[in-house]
């Protein structure tokens, strides 16, 4: 889901909003000043980058909330403007994700994060080719209509856009997907929201190499 460029979210959450959590103590941080909360407390620890480790998953999570909303706001003032799927592209996808290929856009050539950082909030999962925020898809590469693996790589990724329209916002996926991001023993992979993607990329790749001659199944 993420990749290529890294970005500290604490200063793009400090610009974003006044960040307000109960479970971090209710702090109240300045997106003009940049103050930070007392040291205290754990909203200041967060704004001074020393948030412990063992932080609990639902602090994970309400970090994610902000953290999610910010960095889509990063990705969209850094590329390009987005442009809806083919049709094409709609032809191998609409019989498994109905109308919402035709209100999801897609980012070709993007500029993408390498990791989203914020102290030990930090999720990394190397290198990768696509990133999603909302109904908006990222991909490193170029537009190739007809390629077995963007394809696959789009299926990927309409999952969490479809789990974004499921949630019903960007900072309730952001906070489910940090969440289960802990849950998981911070290991990308086996976050829940991951599983869930990479199983439909497989089987998405095993029906496609039947339908386009000549392609060939991903690993």
């Amino acid at each position: 889901m993420l990749t290529s460029r890294k970005v500290n979210l604490i200063g793009a959450c400090l610009g974003f909003v006044t960040v307000g959590f109960g479970a971090f103590s209710n702090p109240a941080i300045n997106p003009e000043s940049h103050t930070c909360p007392d040291v205290q407390t754990i909203g200041g620890q967060i704004c001074r980058g020393k948030v412990p480790k063992e932080m609990p998953e639902e602090a994970w999570g309400q970090f994610g909330a902000v953290a999610y909303q910010a960095a889509s706001e990063v990705m969209r003032s850094n590329n390009a403007e987005p442009q809806p799927l083919t049709e094409t592209q709609k032809k191998y996808l609409r019989p498994h994700f109905g109308d919402l290929v035709d209100r999801v856009e897609v980012v070709y050539n993007a500029t993408l994060m390498e990791d989203w950082v914020a102290a030990s909030f930090k999720i990394n999962v190397g290198e990768s080719n696509a990133q999603v925020y909302g109904n908006t898809i990222y991909i490193k590469k170029e537009m190739k209509e007809q390629d077995f693996e963007q394809l696959v790589l789009l299926s990927h990724e309409l999952i969490h856009c479809q789990q974004h329209e499921q949630l019903g916002s960007l900072g309730n996926f952001g906070y489910h997907y940090f969440k289960e991001y802990k849950k998981a023993g911070e290991i990308y992979r086996n976050n829940q929201m991951e599983v869930e993607a990479f199983d439909f990329e497989k089987e998405f790749a095993e029906e496609l190499s039947k339908k386009m001659p000549g392609s060939y199944r991903r690993r």
